[in-house]
């Protein structure tokens, strides 16, 4: 056999792909041409089409490892609010998109420091090796002969998607609702008020929805975030946390040291508003981590019509 690069020999004889070497192979594709993506992977494909069959498998193999990785209710939850709710194909083409912009913005979304746009889709990468397989030997690509393993479809990393890793929906006042963890309880305050909690920690969450007219007609966007920051203390810090934004609202984040019940406590303010509409969050706990993570679930609030 003809010399083979070390990268490619160790694809070949050992069966395995580092994930570093998938991403530098993926970081081949023309962006250049953009609109079409047979041209953008055009690279890609011809790159895997000079090598054995076996290193076209281990490509695929490695790249369905990946995807599999991602395939997880919490990603899920952050890219389209809700973990029970979505096309499993449409997040199984935006998990694609985490493939093709490098091992960096990969490892965010893996952990849960960015989000995943479930509005955006590269599902023409999965058929990259059944066309460099196809030009390789002059046949079509319906005859591929590799079976990718592990298995990337949404839903087929069972341990993650066991029932009680689910969030459970609750609707609120005025057409709001939320994901919590389901072993999360819920009570009914005054005034519209839902609070939510884990039994096992003195954490609380505290939603308010409010709406308001003016001479008849939704109050302005202004006169609703007034009415919020008028709730705010005055030695309250603001925060700008990634990924809490809402489509046709706008919000505001603080952060406060307060006393309950005789002992210092965190508490967070987060305010989303727009003409007529504010939802007020209140997050109480006793450390400021607990509270910052307990800030995910207002990733899953959602406004009937947005």
């Amino acid at each position: 056999m003809a010399y083979l690069p070390p990268v490619i020999e160790k694809m070949y004889h050992e069966k395995s792909l580092h994930d570093l070497d998938f991403f530098a192979m993926t970081n081949s594709l023309d962006w250049s041409q953009q609109g079409d993506d047979n041209l953008v992977l055009e690279p890609l494909i011809q790159y895997l089409s000079q090598w054995p069959d076996e290193v076209i498998f281990v490509f695929e193999d490695k790249m369905a490892e990946l995807l599999y990785r991602l395939d997880r209710p919490d990603i899920a939850r952050r890219a389209y609010r809700t973990d029970r709710y979505f096309s499993g194909d449409g997040f199984l083409y935006a998990r694609c998109v985490a493939l093709v912009n490098g091992r960096a913005y990969y490892q965010k979304i893996l952990d849960g420091r960015k989000k995943l746009d479930g509005d955006m889709e590269f599902e023409a990468i999965l058929y990259a090796p059944g066309k460099a397989w196809a030009r390789k030997h002059h046949r079509d690509p319906a005859e591929y002969p590799h079976i990718a393993s592990p298995d990337y479809e949404t839903g087929s990393n069972r341990a993650c998607w066991q029932e009680e890793n689910l969030w459970k929906e609750h609707d609120l006042s005025l057409g709001w609702s939320i994901s919590v963890p389901g072993n999360w309880k819920r009570e009914e305050g005054d005034g519209g008020e839902t609070v939510l909690y884990p039994l096992e920690s003195e954490l609380t969450v505290r939603i308010t929805p409010f709406h308001a007219e003016k001479s008849g007609k939704p109050a302005p966007a202004k006169v609703m975030e007034q009415a919020f920051l008028q709730t705010i203390p005055s030695g309250a810090a603001g925060m700008k946390p990634e990924g809490y934004g809402l489509a046709g609202f706008r919000s505001r984040f603080f952060e406060n040291r307060e006393t309950g019940e005789g002992a210092p406590m965190c508490h967070i303010y987060a305010g989303y508003f727009a003409k007529g509409e504010l939802l007020s969050a209140n997050i109480f706990g006793r450390s400021r981590e607990e509270c910052v993570e307990a800030m995910e679930v207002l990733q899953t609030l959602q406004k009937n019509g947005e």
